[in-house]
Parts: structure tokens; C-alpha cells; sequence
């Protein structure tokens, strides 16, 4: 059983199993092993289990691989003990055989186990000895009072445990009149919401202690003295007779009701008043002591809390709903750079962008042949490690597309060098295909080639589609035409028009083609094809040269 010791540069340790013939390694979401560190490249190395020994390989790694203290550039099969060091991380191979391993049945003590299987085990109580009759009455009075208080409490903590557990808002309101229901003398009560102007907005349904009494009693109207007291003070208030109440000698509403007691308080949040809990009695004058007005105050206090913290939750999930629609295709620093500048328009805008596509070549073809569990395994890994150098070079995944990928460079928001960012971001998914295409047979894959096209122009960027879905996208002329370009692009090749040419500099080596007659324009389209390969990563054939036509741009030195 082999595993790895790992140890990241802030001291912290992981153990990952190798338990796949092909395991990657990389600072990139698509690999096994993730070593999330600038000093990593996206795909930095493969660790590989052939015919009982483990081997390790760079893959084009920035920084290397180190075995041992010294730098490998070829496949080096690993032994027990062994240390990788993959930029900052150190990799200890750890081999221990299985037949060194014991394994024996825990003792558990006979309470736990009972606990473990939801068996109660109740502890026997000593007998108490006789009481004086004496003492019998005070005892009385004493239980009496000790049996009121354990109810007001277990209704505190019946509130506290309910509401805590409840994030939407009708939630809410519907179990605080459950629970303002348990107090003594409450026969029936409601929930009154204000919005942040202290305006009434809605009012929950009344529930009666006893449902079958509803028919039988009077409407509630809630007198405007009552709700001004508590809009102003934001202190519970106790009605014990509404003839001999002075505070509401000129509510001629609770007198037309009947009212004889009621409670009234607060829902306060940390920063507004989200409404108030209402309850009453028609029947008894004071019904409610300063008791009741404690336990149903504590009661709406853990309400108010509640819907602050329902409406502090429903805001972190918008954000991040919102946030995780942005992460789906714009690079995570063009993420945040939206959500701190609510401002930037994601609506439709004419902007200049470069747009890029990428297909896999002969994909359909390879796909019929293959189960449809590794066509899925291979596109995922493709699309992720892709979608990684997009991001890295500041671009924004607009949609996936079969086994093709759209990316837009410059929309939502441009970095002054989109064009060199696509091309960039060309170059690198070509010589990452090299890299993936070293372990295709020990993966079973099926060696990929992409065609890329790129082209810089003006398009309409923003929200399109219907009520129902809507997706970031840009459209126009310009997009076509980088389609175009793709579709003409041999596997390996990365053709992109003279728009983006001239957007380059002097920084990439650029050969000019044959101009190609594209559908939709009247003009044929100067094309250019961009020399990426470095002769010690040209291990995939790549299509021959063409002859650059008389007035050809001159090759420029590559710098990426």
C-alpha cells in the first residue's frame, strides 16, 4: 500500500493514496493531486503505478522536479522513502506492506454502546424519606411555583431551539405565535412586518390556542396607540384592561374589540425594527402577569434575532449566487473586481474583444469508439485544465460548446492586452495537449489535437437569452469570424486574423497564410498562423509549414 507524505510550505501535512495507474499533479482544479502555490505549475508532474513500482516524470513543469535533492528530466521510478520536491511542496513516498497491519474489534463500556443504539438508560433514583404534614401545604405552593417557572422555561427554550433552526421569514412568524401560544392565558396571536420605512407590509394568520373557537370570536384590530407606542419605544407593552388602561383611553378600536388583556412586542433586529408579536385575551383582566410579559418579550427578542439573521443569510446566499454565476465564466479576479464596482455593466455594450475558439479534432469520431464514462472523464479534465489558462490569462469562458470552448478576452472588462492574453492563452493550451498526450496510453486516452482560431473586433457583450436563463455572451461579426478561423485550424495549429496581428507587436513569431474566403463576408480574411512549438516540446507532429506569400509579415521573436 503506497501513499504520500505531503508537506505544503506552511507546515501543514496531507497523505493521498495512489491508488490510480495515472495520478497528475499540479497547481490546476483538473488534477488528483492539487498544490495550490505559485511555485507549481498548472500540470507539473505525473506519478505513475506500472508493474508493481511507482514511477514520477516532469511535465513541462516552470520550476522542475527534484527527487532525492537532485533535478530529473526524465521518468525516474520512485522508491520507499523517497522525496519529491514539487515547487515548495515536499512529495515523501511511504511503501508499507499490508501484512504489517492488525486490526481488532474495539471494547466498548455497556453505557456508551447503549447511548451509540438510542437505548435510554435511566439511573435509578434513592427514595426520598416521609413528609411532615406540616410541611405538606408550604411543599404545595412550593411545587406549584417550581412547575410555572419550569414551563415559562421550557418555552424559552423551545423558542430559542425552534427559531434558531428557521431561515425563511414565513417560517418564522408562523412558529414565534406557535410559541407565544404556550404561554399561560394567550388565546390567540399574530405577526405584524414592517418594511424599512416602519410601514405595515403584511400580517401573518391569526392562530388561536383552541382552532375550534376561531368561528366564535371577534376580529383583531390592532389599535394605531399601540403600534406607535411600540414603533416609538421599541419596549413590550402589557394591556391589562383596556376601560381602565389610561395609555389607551382614546383607542376607540380595543374598545369595540372587547379586548380585556393582551401583550404586545417588539421584533428588533440588530440595526431596524422588523415588526411586531401580538397576543391577547378576551375573556380575562389581567390575564398576563409581569411573568408572561418576560417569557413573551425573551420570546420575540429571539424572533427579532431570527429574521435579522434569515435576511443576513438570504443576502450571503444571493452574493453568493450571484458570485458563483460570475465564476462560472469570468476569471476569479475579474470576479472580484465586479462585485466590488456593482457599476460595471453587464448589459448590452458594443466592446472591442478578442475572441478565441478551441476544437478537439476528430473528437466525434474518437468518442463513437469509447466508452461514454471516459468520453465524460476526458472532457472534464480537458475543459478544466483549459478553463485554468483562461483564467490565468485574465479571459472569460463564455459557453462550452460539444468538445469545442468559446473564450471572450476584454469583455466584462479589458486588461489593455486582450489580444496578447488569448494568444497567450493558445500557445499554452497547445503545449499543455503535449504534455497530456505523454500519459495517453498509460490513461487509455486517446491522444488529443486542437484547432484554435482568434480574432480581435467590435461585438455586442451581455446578458442574453430569456427570463428564464440568461448567460453572459458576446455576439457580432467578430465572433464569427474567430469560428471561422477555428474551423480552418488543423490539430495543433493557431490561426488568428490580421485584427489580432496587429494588436501583437513584436512579441509572438507570426507566419502569414493564404487570406481565406470565410462565410457571411464579402472580403477574404488575412490569416496568420502563430509558431508556438519549442523544439524540445515538438513530440506531437504537427502540420508542415506552408510558404508565406510575397508581402508576408516577417517572423518575430516569440516571447511568452
Amino acid at each position: 500500500m503506497a501513499r504520500l507524505i505531503i508537506s505544503s510550505p506552511d507546515g501543514k501535512n496531507g497523505i493521498l493514496e495512489l491508488n490510480k495507474p495515472v495520478i497528475t499533479v499540479g497547481r490546476g482544479n483538473a488534477n488528483d493531486l492539487v498544490l495550490n502555490d505559485p511555485s507549481v505549475s498548472r500540470f507539473h508532474a505525473v506519478i505513475k503505478l506500472r508493474d508493481n513500482s511507482i514511477f514520477i516524470a516532469d511535465r513541462g513543469s516552470t520550476n522542475g522536479l527534484v527527487l532525492n535533492d537532485k533535478k530529473i528530466s526524465k521518468e525516474t521510478e520512485l522508491k520507499n522513502g523517497d522525496v519529491a520536491l514539487v515547487g515548495l511542496y515536499k512529495l515523501l513516498l511511504e511503501n508499507v506492506g499490508e501484512e504489517g497491519i492488525q486490526v481488532r474489534r474495539g471494547e466498548w463500556p455497556s453505557t456508551l454502546n447503549n447511548i451509540m443504539h438510542g437505548r435510554d438508560e435511566h439511573a435509578v433514583l434513592p427514595r426520598s424519606g416521609a413528609v411532615p404534614k406540616s410541611d405538606l401545604t408550604d411543599l404545595s405552593s412550593r411545587v406549584k411555583k417550581l412547575e410555572r417557572e419550569n414551563y415559562l422555561l421550557m418555552v424559552l427554550y423551545e423558542a430559542g431551539k425552534a427559531l434558531n433552526s428557521k431561515l425563511a421569514l414565513e417560517h418564522i412568524c408562523e412558529q414565534v405565535v406557535s410559541l407565544a401560544c404556550l404561554i399561560e392565558g394567550v388565546e390567540r396571536g399574530f405577526v405584524m412586518l414592517f418594511d424599512e420605512h416602519g410601514e405595515v407590509v403584511r400580517q401573518s394568520e391569526v392562530r388561536y390556542r383552541d382552532p375550534s373557537s376561531s368561528g366564535n370570536r371577534p376580529q383583531i384590530i390592532l389599535s394605531k396607540s399601540v403600534l406607535e407606542m411600540v414603533r416609538k419605544e421599541k419596549q413590550p407593552i402589557l394591556i391589562d384592561d383596556v376601560s381602565e388602561d389610561e395609555r389607551f383611553s382614546g383607542s376607540e378600536s380595543l374598545k369595540i374589540s372587547g379586548l380585556r388583556s393582551a401583550m404586545c412586542a417588539p421584533l428588533v433586529g440588530k440595526d431596524r425594527l422588523f415588526g411586531i408579536l401580538y397576543v391577547d385575551n378576551l375573556e380575562r383582566a389581567s390575564a398576563f402577569t409581569q411573568e408572561e410579559l418576560n417569557v413573551f418579550a425573551l420570546v420575540a427578542a429571539q424572533a427579532g434575532a431570527a429574521i435579522d439573521n434569515a435576511a443576513a443569510h438570504e443576502k450571503i446566499a444571493q452574493q453568493a449566487m450571484q458570485r458563483s454565476a460570475l465564476e462560472r465564466f469570468l476569471a476569479p479576479e475579474v470576479v472580484e473586481m465586479v462585485v466590488a464596482n456593482p457599476d460595471i455593466r453587464l448589459g448590452g455594450i458594443n466592446q472591442e474583444v478578442t475572441v478565441m475558439f478551441a476544437d478537439i479534432r476528430g473528437f466525434t469520431a474518437m468518442s463513437e469508439k469509447m466508452e461514454p464514462g471516459r468520453v465524460v472523464e476526458i472532457l472534464n479534465e480537458y475543459f478544466t485544465r483549459v478553463t485554468d489558462v483562461i483564467f490565468d490569462n485574465g479571459g472569460t469562458l463564455d459557453k462550452y460548446m460539444g468538445d469545442a470552448v468559446m473564450a471572450v478576452f476584454g469583455a466584462p472588462i479589458s486588461k489593455g492586452n486582450d489580444a496578447a492574453n488569448a494568444v497567450n492563452s493558445a500557445v499554452q493550451i497547445q503545449r499543455l495537449l503535449i504534455e497530456l498526450n505523454r500519459d495517453a496510453a498509460a490513461r487509455k486516452w486517446p491522444e488529443l489535437r486542437v484547432g484554435i482560431g482568434i480574432n480581435t473586433g467590435t461585438a455586442i457583450a451581455g446578458n442574453i437569452g430569456s427570463p428564464r436563463r440568461l448567460d453572459y455572451t458576446v455576439v457580432g461579426d467578430a465572433v464569427n469570424t474567430a469560428q471561422r478561423l477555428m474551423t480552418n485550424a488543423e490539430g495543433g495549429q493557431v490561426l488568428i486574423s490580421e485584427s489580432t496581428a496587429k494588436k501583437l507587436g513584436k512579441n509572438f513569431d507570426l507566419e502569414r497564410l493564404p487570406e481565406l474566403k470565410v462565410k457571411g463576408r464579402n472580403e477574404a480574411v488575412p490569416v496568420f498562423r502563430v509558431e508556438w512549438a519549442e523544439k524540445s516540446a515538438a513530440t506531437v507532429a504537427l502540420p508542415k509549414k506552408r510558404r508565406p506569400t510575397r508581402g508576408a509579415m516577417q517572423s518575430r521573436k516569440t516571447s511568452t
